[in-house]
């Protein structure tokens, strides 16, 4: 009977035992926001970093979700070739949001619920960004999106960073660009009718009829616009020193090719989305000779940048670099330097995300003030079928 007894107080022991060393086990959580600062600290090594991306890889727009993609894995392939960060894998999934700012805040919720998600990076459009902020900033994860230009984007909460200059920003650049250094004192405008096209409008009509300028004409096309040549025919009426259409890549060379049918020969200029080259190889000759002011000169002379240019070209030889690719490539190593530095912290993450002094990025140094990049602005021309650097000889 003893022998009995000693033989269940024993087995009554180690279950107790095994109990309390399964209730202490740690775990580790990649998704917290009260994670610890200190990445050395953490009591389990993670698989992996992930982000996500929110754009469009289906509609009218999916170059710009494909261009988005490729500056993605190429940046975390390079990162996880060297180790990773402090030898964990960076990883990323992908989300179509068609260019549709009601699918883009259905897969905001989406990716919010996913505790792994440090960062997002996306929206492509600045309409689908406004939708998303309100569900990124509730859930205080960084929405970063490499393209949004609309000067409320970054003020939508604590959350926000874009990787494009605030259109009060671009604005202002063009019209003395226009005014100032191409000696150009009127201008008609025939821009998207979206949250960026009309800002486009006001504020460069604002800093351009301030500095002398005239703006002789300016009107709004609705998306999926085909014909644009009823709104040209104005254009030519107005007779403008210079033409200055926005709109997506597609809309911009269309207007292009029509303008030049319907004979207008006056130089055209645009922004930075539009250094693409599907653009070039849409429009054809009617885009020949046509600027745009962006924070990418393919021929800008310094040696790190053109070691990029040609490794990115080797590895994606059907896609070339432009603006987003630029702004992606920065943003994902400034995410990595985040992580090195304090680890899988949401809250510590976006602070280093939002304010840089001088961050040494791809083509020049600039600062982020609160999630707005101060970058420089440049001036390219398309020459003989491909973009170069603009100058009066050439333009």
């Amino acid at each position: 009977m003893k022998k009995v007894l000693a033989i269940v107080l024993c087995l009554t022991l180690a279950l107790v035992c095994f109990a309390a060393c399964q209730s202490g086990t740690p775990t580790t959580t990649q998704g917290s926001n009260t994670g610890t600062s200190d990445p050395s600290s953490q009591q389990d090594t993670p698989e992996y970093y992930k982000c996500a991306y929110i754009g469009p890889f289906t509609g009218d727009s999916q170059q710009y979700g494909e261009t988005h993609k490729r500056a993605i894995d190429y940046t975390i392939n390079e990162i996880n070739e060297a180790g990773g960060v402090n030898g964990v894998p960076l990883k990323v999934d992908y989300y179509d949001d068609k260019n549709d700012s009601k699918e883009t805040v259905t897969l905001a919720n989406k990716v919010v619920l996913d505790d792994e998600v440090l960062i997002c990076f996306g929206p492509f459009a600045s309409t689908n960004a406004l939708a998303a902020a309100p569900v990124f900033e509730k859930a205080q994860i960084t929405l970063c999106s490499p393209s949004a230009s609309h000067q409320d984007f970054v003020k939508q909460g604590e959350y926000m960073v874009t990787g494009s200059v605030a259109q009060t920003n671009q604005q202002n650049f063009f019209a003395h660009f226009i005014y100032e250094d191409m000696g150009l004192g009127t201008t008609a405008l025939l821009c998207l009718n979206d949250d960026v096209g009309n800002t486009t409008i006001d504020i460069f009509t604002h800093d351009y009829e301030e500095l002398g300028g005239e703006v002789v004409y300016s009107e709004s096309f609705q998306k999926g616009t085909k014909d644009f040549s009823p709104m040209l025919s104005q254009v030519k009426a107005a007779n403008p020193d210079i033409f200055y259409p926005y709109g997506t890549y597609a809309d911009v060379a269309q207007i292009a090719i029509q303008a030049r049918q319907l004979d207008i020969t006056v130089p055209m200029i645009s922004h930075g989305s539009n250094v693409k080259q599907e653009f070039i190889d849409v429009g054809g000759d009617a885009v020949e000779g046509f600027i745009c002011l962006t924070p990418i000169d393919p021929d800008y002379p310094d040696e790190k940048f053109q070691a990029f240019m040609t490794d990115f070209k080797a590895t994606y030889p059907d896609y070339a670099v432009d603006s987003h690719t630029l702004a992606l490539y920065d943003q994902v190593h400034m995410w990595a330097q985040a992580l090195e530095k304090y680890g899988p912290d949401r809250a510590k993450i976006n602070e280093y995300m939002r304010n840089q002094t001088q961050y040494d990025g791809i083509i020049a140094d600039y600062d982020v003030v609160d999630g707005d990049p101060r970058k420089p602005l440049m001036s390219v021309v398309v020459k003989d079928g491909v973009f170069t650097t603009y100058t009066p000889e050439n333009g």
